[in-house]
Formats: structure tokens, C-alpha cells, sequence
């Protein structure tokens, strides 16, 4: 995946990864992959027969199950690092797990965090990797989302500040949507309410809105793609709680654009009852080894 673009430097009077916009600007989201790249472990495909002795991988995935049984949603997450396995335990590990519908990344300066949701719904493979791809880490993360994508999208500013007058004659309603933006985001941290949006995609706007908006709010780190509900790309913005949401059909032409203000938007987040059926699944697949 590409860097991500840098944002302009904010002045005082906007906000984060803001500056005066001109009619020049291009609307600048950071890049949206159409598949996810993740870091491959082993990448061939691995053929399983009962000659090879399987028993790491069973007891590992005996002690997720395990630990899976008294899980909720409201607890913290669950991590098993990934270790002790030797080549043709590692591969089966891989290979059941295969991917599921959401994937993410996390581009920060010296790393990059891979998220790949398995087949079983809420029981995720987080790779971090150097600049050159390197494996620094392994493991297995079960939970509605992975914390690494709450937690780096917390440490930003929760406030949104602009000047209308220092925004191009072009603009014409960004000023009104960004002022109501900043009410529900200061709605949503003073009284913790239910998770807000606004859908563009049913408000008038030009490119010229667009990018005012983008440049006020800021470029995320984060990248987000579910495919459970058709195609949706989400990225987060320099805000705390504020993400883009974009749905797209099977021609990837954009059906619905909306700003969410939430911590973490609930299409990329499993379900509590999916994270029970996986509970059972993953107890009936490591009874077959």
C-alpha cells in the first residue's frame, strides 16, 4: 500500500491537517486499496494429510477456544501471540484461519499493522511488519474489533476548528456541515451518545465542499475495508472519532458517502452473537486434528 499522503501543516485557525484551500486543491483521501495487502506468512498452499503431526497447532487452538468461552464484547480483547509452531503446524494455522470480510492497515512512521479478520467472525491475525516487510510480530486477537484500531485513533484532538472567511469563494456548504459536525463531535465526547452521522451522499455539495471538509479534518492513519455489507472503505481523519464511511457496489462506484462519528464505525465491528459461533466452530475444527 502507497503512504499516506502527509497533510498540510494547520494553522491556528484550523484544524488538524488544515490550511487555507484554494480552488487548485484536489480532494486528497488517503489511497484505497481495492484488495488488502497483508503481510503473508507463508504464502503457498498447504495441502493437510494425516502423516503430519498437527498436535501444536490442536493445542493451540484448544487454548484459544478455551480462553473464548467466558469472553464478552464489554471485556478487554484477547491476544495469543503466535509461536512455537513449527513449519507444517504454522502453514495449517494459516490455512484454516484463511480471511474472513474485513481487513485493515495502520501505516505509522517505522511499522505497519496488518489486520485480517479470520473465517471465524471476530477472531482476528495482527502482523506488524518493518519497513522492509520484516516480521516484528505475530498473533491472534479475539474481539468485536482489534484495539490497535481504537486505542491509535483515540491519541488525537477531539476538537474541530475552522474559519469560513479563509475558506475559497467556491465553498459554499462546508461551512454548514462542518459546523454541524462539530456539534455532534462535541455531543458525542460530553454526554458519550449514541454514535451519530452525516450522510453527504443526501446533502448538497461540490469537489470544492469536499475538499474544505477533508482539509479541516485531516488524514487518518487508519485504512479500514469491510465486505459484509457489500464493499465499505473506511478511513479515519486527524479527529478522534470521526470517520469517512464509503459504500460502494460491485462496479466500485460509490452508492453512499457519510461522515460517522463514533469510535469505531459498526460495520467493522463483529457482532457478539458471530463471536459465539465462532466459539463453537473453532472447538469443532481443532476436535478434527
Amino acid at each position: 500500500m502507497s503512504s499516506i499522503p502527509i497533510p498540510p501543516i494547520p494553522t491556528s485557525l484550523l484544524g488538524a491537517g488544515s490550511q487555507t484551500v484554494t480552488e487548485e486543491d484536489k480532494l486528497a483521501y488517503m489511497e484505497m486499496p481495492t484488495e488488502m495487502s497483508t503481510f503473508d506468512v507463508n504464502s503457498k498452499i498447504y495441502e493437510w494429510d494425516e502423516s503430519h503431526d498437527l498436535s501444536q497447532c490442536k493445542a493451540f487452538l484448544e487454548h484459544i477456544h478455551t480462553k473464548m468461552l467466558n469472553y464478552k464484547v464489554e471485556n478487554a480483547n484477547l491476544s495469543f501471540v503466535v509461536q512455537g509452531l513449527d513449519e507444517d503446524n504454522l502453514a495449517y494455522l494459516n490455512t484454516l484461519l484463511g480471511e474472513g470480510e474485513v481487513s485493515a492497515i495502520i501505516n505509522q512512521k517505522e511499522q505497519t499493522i496488518n489486520i485480517q479478520e479470520s473465517i471465524f467472525t471476530g477472531l482476528w491475525r495482527i502482523t506488524i511488519v518493518d519497513l522492509e516487510n520484516r516480521l516484528i510480530s505475530d498473533c491472534i486477537e479475539v474481539g468485536d474489533i482489534p484495539e490497535a484500531v481504537v486505542t491509535l485513533n483515540q491519541h488525537k484532538s477531539s476538537q474541530i476548528f475552522f474559519d469560513s472567511a479563509l475558506l475559497p469563494e467556491s465553498v459554499i456548504n462546508a461551512p454548514a456541515i462542518l459546523t454541524e459536525l462539530k456539534d455532534k463531535r462535541q455531543e458525542y465526547e460530553v454526554s458519550n451518545i449514541l454514535p451519530d452521522a452525516i450522510n453527504l451522499t443526501l446533502l448538497p455539495h461540490t469537489e470544492e465542499d469536499l475538499t474544505a471538509i477533508n482539509n479541516v479534518l485531516g488524514l487518518g492513519d487508519t485504512v479500514i475495508l469491510s465486505r459484509g455489507y457489500g464493499n465499505c472503505r473506511i478511513t479515519s481523519t486527524g479527529i478522534s472519532a470521526i470517520w469517512w464511511v464509503k459504500y460502494f457496489n460491485s462496479t466500485d462506484n460509490e452508492i453512499l458517502s457519510t461522515i460517522e462519528i463514533t469510535n469505531i464505525p459498526i460495520v467493522a465491528c463483529a457482532a457478539p452473537e458471530d463471536i459465539q459461533d465462532s466459539t463453537e466452530r473453532l472447538k469443532e475444527f481443532s476436535d478434527e486434528l
